[in-house]
């Protein structure tokens, strides 16, 4: 089966990469023995044995990004005619005929309202678009209820695989890592000042931040700001720390906590629709702290002073909830989705003929 997924948010070399681009990258080295797999991505982009890429100019601002962007990839399906395509976003402009298996990675629109400036109207007009694109699709995939509810989703998808097992080398300072930027729904600054308010109490509390160039100068100087790191890297740094904390104004998952739960790390988070989507598939007395405000700094501080390893009622609770999602969101259960969409397009493609 021929399957071109448009991917606009894969990793590019020397560009910082979120939770979104690195998901879609795993998923294809998971996927691409399964399928003969193309990826319309942009200049750039980290190459993968066993896929080929059909790459577009990098873009030049927020208008070429998420429009002029969005007809270039048209374009490549129209050249490339696979039998299905896999949109992660930037599909409204995709021709008619082929069978599209679309994931919604949460709402624009609730992006939108989330942001300030440019970027809320961006994702005003965005989410105008998401709901032609929701109607074009021939299958749709949600990551959580959110997307499930809002785009009339067919299925849940998670967007999530685990981490590669490995042993922590825990930093012997209190150190919180955050990923993520400083402003925006990110809202790295709550992460800094919970921290900072900590390091007046207790002394030495270090915070990682993981998250792009351009925003290190926002940082304080005592702040350890990273970037430009590698999935190996990050997964080093994450496995250090004490605590993982994700004060995101809105998340449709919120791949990071993941990530801190898989890595063994308890995680302290402002409630949206992913943390609280996670907290609820928890059987047991997962270390996932879901507050705002001054609660925040609370539950941190007592995450803190518990120290860094989780007891075995915790453990065991993280893992029986990444084991649930990992499972609903396996690469064989996504090719049977491709055939499934095949077979719904097929008499709409028959009467195009």
């Amino acid at each position: 089966m021929r399957v071109t997924w448009i991917a606009l948010e894969w990793p590019r070399a020397g560009h910082h990469s979120g939770g979104v681009g690195r998901y879609v990258q795993r998923l294809a080295e998971r996927t691409k023995d399964l399928v003969e797999l193309t990826v319309i991505c942009f200049e750039g982009a980290v190459p993968m044995d066993g896929v080929a890429f059909e790459t577009l100019p990098a873009p030049r601002g927020r208008l070429d990004r998420y429009y002029a962007s969005a007809f270039r990839a048209s374009r490549a399906v129209r050249r490339l005619a696979p039998d299905v395509v896999h949109s992660h976003g930037d599909d409204i402009l995709l021709p008619s005929g082929v069978p599209l298996v679309r994931t919604f990675y949460g709402s624009s629109l609730n992006e939108a309202r989330s942001s300030r400036g440019l970027r809320k109207l961006n994702h005003y007009v965005l989410a105008l678009l998401e709901q032609r694109s929701a109607s074009r699709a021939t299958l749709k995939l949600g990551i959580a209820p959110e997307s499930l509810e809002m785009m009339a989703c067919d299925a849940i998808f998670p967007p999530y695989f685990g981490v590669e097992p490995a042993p922590r080398d825990i930093s012997a300072t209190p150190t919180v890592v955050f990923i993520g930027s400083f402003e925006g729904r990110k809202q790295g600054h709550i992460a800094q000042s919970a921290v900072a308010a900590i390091r007046e109490e207790q002394g030495d509390v270090d915070l990682i931040v993981i998250g792009p160039q351009s925003d290190a100068s926002s940082w304080e100087p005592w702040v350890d700001h990273r970037s430009g790191l590698s999935d190996d890297e990050v997964a080093t740094l994450v496995r250090s720390a004490w605590v993982l904390v994700s004060p995101s104004a809105y998340e449709g998952f919120g791949i990071p906590v993941l990530e801190g739960l898989d890595h063994g790390l308890s995680v302290v988070a402002h409630p949206n629709p992913g943390s609280e989507y996670l907290k609820s598939l928890a059987s047991g007395p997962v270390p996932l702290d879901l507050a705002t405000g001054e609660v925040f700094t609370t539950a941190l501080r007592q995450r803190i002073e518990t120290g860094p390893v989780l007891d075995a009622a915790e453990q065991q609770a993280a893992r029986q909830l990444i084991d649930e999602i990992v499972e609903a969101g396996s690469p064989a259960r996504l090719v049977a989705m491709y055939d499934d969409a095949r077979a719904r397009a097929a008499p709409a493609t028959r009467r195009l003929g």
